[in-house]
């Protein structure tokens, strides 16, 4: 495959907006708290929410994932992580169905989670090449503090 899978949009969106939402409150009350708002409140949600709407575009661009032969390549900003498919024992299917992210564990223990794609062909991909899933029962017995 090799190209560049997007994260969710709509995924990201929800992680900035109640950040948005907070920080503008935070912001309004330093400025004052005055009604009707004045100049100073609107200049300061204005840049708010022009910085906001910048760091989602670059968020989103900067985030993608490429899917290979033998591993799930995460492109993170300016950070590359890997997961080869060998290293992936167990996918909650459960979770990964219903939320916007995947959660698996890896050999090391590790609980690892990925927002999901539009079309979630991340998830696809990764029930499709992993091969040996381990139970529950064996995941918490070899990983007693994973809380799964």
């Amino acid at each position: 495959m090799n190209k560049k899978i997007y994260t969710s949009f709509k995924g990201l969106l929800i992680i900035y907006l109640p950040i948005y939402l907070l920080v503008s409150i935070i912001f309004y009350l330093i400025t004052g708290i005055t009604f009707p708002p004045t100049l100073y409140h609107y200049l300061v949600l204005l840049i708010w929410t022009v910085t906001t709407v910048i760091y989602l575009i670059i968020g989103y661009k900067n985030s993608y994932y490429e899917i290979t032969k033998h591993e799930i390549v995460h492109h993170k900003g300016r950070n590359t992580l890997y997961y080869p498919f060998k290293d992936i024992i167990y996918i909650d299917e459960a979770y990964s169905e219903k939320k916007l992210s995947i959660r698996f564990v890896t050999r090391k223990g590790d609980e690892r989670y990925l927002a999901h794609d539009p079309k979630k062909l991340v998830y696809k991909a990764m029930k499709e090449k992993v091969e040996k899933y381990w139970s529950l029962d064996e995941i918490k017995k070899q990983f007693p503090s994973l809380k799964l």
